[in-house]
This record gives structure tokens, sequence and C-alpha cells, in this order.
């Protein structure tokens, strides 16, 4: 099914007039196949977090947008670990995942109840945010206390504020390295510098298939005057 696209009155006022935001949904339309409006929703969305809370690189965009592609199956939208709809299926997802993987992996050790709340901070939102230390690292980012409330990173603005923000600071990768550590002296992402961009959220897991990603968005929205 094709969904007309629109931007959405939110996204009308913080997206520059250069950017043909028509031009650079045509340009991705056969990497998505067709879009959904939750694609576009969830797209349009991740750029107006840019705008507000982003640090104005084109690369952080490009690669936010790769990210969410991969980590929420193509639907742009924040999603539960495993594609859960509700609480209790992820955790069952993740306990099965954890029996597979082993007492000494590292969904074994975040698949478990922990805290004064009792909840599992298994993989949430457009990045998969896990545990419990970086939901409360990332409560301020969010404006609400993901510690004590972790499916708010189930709302897509709160979501794309973390991630964008997360990707720009290198929380994630234990090192405190964000985006910019990863480019070269021409401040854009090779090839090579975009898989090691994968640090930023889990090492080296699909690394190189997200720095394809990265060149799609990376291109489209350079084709479509961002700036």
């Amino acid at each position: 099914m094709n969904w007309k696209v629109k931007s959405t009155d939110a996204v009308d006022k913080v997206v520059k007039s250069t950017f043909n935001e028509k031009r650079f949904f045509d340009i991705l339309r056969p990497f998505f196949g067709s879009y959904t409006q939750e694609q576009v929703n969830g797209i349009n969305g991740i750029i107006k977090a840019f705008r507000e809370v982003g640090d104005g690189d084109i690369d952080t965009l490009a690669y936010a947008l790769a990210t969410a592609y991969h980590e929420t199956g193509k639907r742009m939208s924040p999603v539960r670990e495993g594609f859960a709809k509700t609480d209790k299926g992820a955790r069952n997802a993740v306990a099965k995942l954890a029996e597979k993987r082993g007492p000494d992996s590292a969904v074994a050790k975040y698949s478990k109840p922990v805290g004064p709340y009792g909840h599992v901070y298994y993989g949430r939102g457009h990045v998969q945010l896990t545990w419990q230390h970086n939901y409360r690292n990332a409560s301020k980012d969010a404006g609400v206390d993901l510690e004590r409330y972790p499916d708010k990173m189930l709302d897509p603005e709160i979501s794309a504020r973390v991630l964008i923000r997360g990707i720009m600071d290198g929380r994630w990768n234990g090192q405190g390295k964000g985006i910019d550590f990863y480019e070269g002296e021409d401040d854009t992402l090779s090839r090579e510098e975009a898989i090691q961009a994968r640090r930023l959220v889990n090492v080296q897991d699909k690394a190189l298939t997200i720095a394809v990603y990265f060149e799609q968005f990376y291109n489209a929205l350079k084709a479509a005057g961002f700036k």
C-alpha cells in the first residue's frame, strides 16, 4: 500500500525551505519498497527531533535514521524487543533468548526484573535502549523518569530525542565518544568510518549493513538539499 507523503505541522515549522521533502522520500522509495504511514511519520519524527536537539551535522541525522531503520525492522517507529506488542510478550521473548544464549550472555543479565520498580529493561524505542542505567541516564533527554516508566521509550518523540542525543554524545559505547569521533578530517563518514560508528550503539553487530543504510539516507538527504 502506498501512502501519500505529507509533512506534519510540526515538521513544516522546523524544516528549512531548502529541504525538498518530496524529493527525499522519492529517492528513498526503492530502498523502502513502498511506504506505510507509520514509516513516514517515524522518519518525519526523527528529522523533527534532530532539528530540535541535534548538532546540525547531516552525518548524525543519517546515522540516526539508519540505526532506526535497522533496529525497528524498517518500521521507523519505536518497538519493544522482539517486536512484542506487550510488556509480557517482550519479557517472554528476552527470557527465551537468554535460555538460547546462556547465563553469561548480555541478554541473560538484562532479561531479569531489577530495581525498585521490578521492570525488565529490555530493548525499547528506535535504538532498542537496554539496561537499567541507560534508562536512568536517558531520563533527562526524555523529560520523564525512564527508570520508573521505561515504556515511555515507546513514545515516538521521546524515543527520537534519546536516539539523536545518544549518537551525538556516545553514551552507549562506554567511552563517551560520539559520532564526531568517527568522522575523518573532512567531517564526513566514509564507509569504514560508518562501520566503526556502529560502536555508538552495539559494538560491531551488523556494522557493515548499517553503514550501507547510512549511505542511503545520507545521499537522499544531500540530494534533497537538507541543511
